[in-house]
């Protein structure tokens, strides 16, 4: 199964190609500036890397969001266009899950954040290891009303790994509440991927799941958990 998947709601941008289990190609860009008239031709870039045309594709996978309300209207836009004029199946994918997903086998809890700006993050609390899952909705709030929520998921002897850019503004602030308990994953592993976006597009589709064109819309998560 031949996706393509791309994100483009924080600063950093990423598209790539995967088909079945194996990466075929991906091209990260910083996408702070000139964003829109990036994407299109980064797009294909990788399609010819990967040796195929758009019609070759067997879906798309895109970043919806929290993050970047421009970039990701711009990344939803582009391959909501491109899906429909190709008939092909579109799947909306969690920015903070596809951030969270890059320490999917990493043992307790999960919390994925990104700096929402007005002194609040965007965050989500996840189940690492063999037993992945997710255990909260996308969420925007203050980190104190963020860690307050994470105390009803996360048990006093649970390891709790945080991953985003948030960090940056905020990792004080969570060493200060939970201690040692805390890992800060390397930074490297802060960007949401678009092979991460295109390989839980295609578990979706897997499962015979897919969005609409027309219902599909950005994951703004501008009001959450007070």
């Amino acid at each position: 199964m031949k996706i393509l998947g791309i994100d483009t709601s924080t600063p950093i941008g990423s598209i790539a190609l995967i088909d079945g289990e194996n990466l075929v190609a991906e091209h990260t860009l910083n996408i702070v500036q000139a964003h829109s008239s990036r994407l299109m031709p980064a797009v294909d870039s990788v399609l010819k890397w990967g040796n195929i045309t758009a019609d070759d594709l067997d879906g798309c996978a895109v970043g919806i969001g929290p993050g970047s309300f421009t970039g990701i209207r711009i990344g939803v836009a582009t391959i909501k266009s491109l899906c429909y004029a190709l008939d092909k199946p579109i799947v909306g994918v969690s920015t903070l899950e596809a951030i969270a997903y890059n320490l999917r086998w990493a043992n307790g809890v999960t919390c994925p954040l990104l700096d929402a700006r007005r002194s609040e993050i965007y965050g989500a609390i996840f189940e690492g290891g063999t037993e992945w899952q997710r255990l909260s909705e996308d969420l925007c709030l203050s980190i104190d009303a963020f860690l307050d929520h994470l105390d009803t998921h996360a048990p006093s002897n649970c390891p709790i790994n945080f991953v985003g850019d948030g960090l940056a503004t905020y990792g004080d602030a969570v060493r200060d509440r939970l201690g040692e308990r805390v890992h800060f994953a390397d930074a490297i592993f802060n960007v949401p991927r678009g092979a991460t976006i295109a390989h839980l597009g295609a578990q979706s589709l897997q499962h015979g799941e897919s969005d609409n064109y027309w219902t599909l819309v950005p994951n703004y998560v501008r009001i959450g958990l007070y």
